[in-house]
């Protein structure tokens, strides 16, 4: 923390923590943004040396218990950065990273890559090899996250784009990606929290969302929640796994990510919120929700990973905050009166 100090702690802050179950891990989807000065790191803070160096600093502030590692989304991080990355946080903090996306995109684009927009590479029609390779995926990313990182890895989040079925791609209905998801998981290695994370509704409907549960219980695996425009609110979401039969547990952790809000996109949210220091669009009700299932899954013995970007709220670390208090309150509601011994 020479090169990125952190910023003066907020006693409010350390004493959330000191209350905060140890199984609740809240934390932001990425942490070198400059606008955080002043609050997750000093205002000398360089910003050219945020992302190499800064999570150390971003690790010291006491709410912060895991982060989401996305870049591994576009690159696998060579086991050499994996290590220098664990190597700035402390004992018991956890990253949750986002597989390659060639494990989960179905067509390649026309230049041979995964990259951009998935209608456009849909269109041209290409297979993808990598798509659901349970050998690559062992190699080429579980295996350097797991070297890299050690005990520091938490879960792998195998994320979907929105997908369009039909005779003419190369997945005729959800029924068939389930198939192949599920004898992709039994392919993957033990000792490592598999997530899977839908972005059509259509997963959490009807026999789909049971033969899902199935498959991820059969395989060890769970469903990872996104919070995003066309998707279920948190607690429909939460309602339609339970229903199948999902249940979270010491072995089933809770996997959930507060990425966008108020209806807008990715580029939209970033031209609003930007430099990303201030909430400015508040949103207590999903906030609620994320509480509510956090403290539900804590209860059950569950840990629960919990990643909130910058645009959900307006600014990550102020909603991880907010949403601590939640959790707090809600776990201080939950529990049992202290009882009063009589002297006689």
């Amino acid at each position: 923390m020479e090169v990125v100090p952190p910023s003066a702690p907020i006693q409010h802050s350390v004493t959330l923590a000191e209350r905060m179950p140890p199984r609740v891990r809240l934390g932001t989807s990425s942490w070198s943004f400059p606008g955080w000065r002043g609050l997750v790191y000093a205002e000398s803070a360089p910003a050219a040396a945020l992302a190499a160096e800064g999570l150390a600093a971003y690790a010291h502030q006491a709410l912060h218990r895991t982060v989401g590692l996305d870049r591994a989304f576009y690159e696998v991080p060579s086991v050499a950065t994996l290590r220098a990355l664990a190597d700035q946080v402390p004992p018991g903090f956890r990253f949750v990273v986002k597989a390659h996306q060639a494990l989960t995109r179905p067509h390649l684009q026309a230049d041979g890559s995964t990259r951009g927009s998935t209608l456009v590479s849909q269109e041209h029609g290409a297979p993808n090899p990598r798509f659901l390779d349970a050998a690559w995926a062992c190699d080429a990313v579980i295996s350097p996250l797991q070297e890299g990182l050690g005990r520091a890895c938490g879960p792998v989040v195998f994320q979907f784009p929105a997908l369009a079925f039909g005779p003419r791609g190369p997945l005729a209905d959800e029924n068939q990606l389930i198939d192949r998801l599920s004898r992709f998981l039994q392919g993957l290695p033990s000792g490592i929290c598999h997530a899977v994370e839908f972005r059509n509704a259509s997963f959490l409907k009807g026999r789909v969302v049971s033969r899902l549960v199935q498959a991820l219980q059969a395989a060890n695996a769970v469903p990872a929640i996104g919070l995003l425009p066309g998707m279920p609110a948190c607690a429909e979401a939460a309602a339609a796994l339970q229903s199948a039969g999902w249940r979270w547990s010491p072995e089933r952790p809770l996997v959930l990510r507060w990425l966008l809000g108020h209806g807008l996109g990715y580029e939209e949210a970033r031209a609003r919120f930007e430099p990303f220091r201030e909430a400015v669009a508040p949103d207590p009700a999903s906030r609620g929700q994320v509480a509510d299932l956090a403290a539900q899954a804590e209860s059950a013995g569950a840990e629960a990973f919990v990643i909130v970007n910058n645009k959900a709220e307006g600014s990550a670390p102020r909603s991880v905050a907010m949403l601590a208090e939640a959790i707090v309150e809600r776990m201080h509601r939950a529990a049992p009166p202290a009882r009063k011994e009589t002297i006689s």
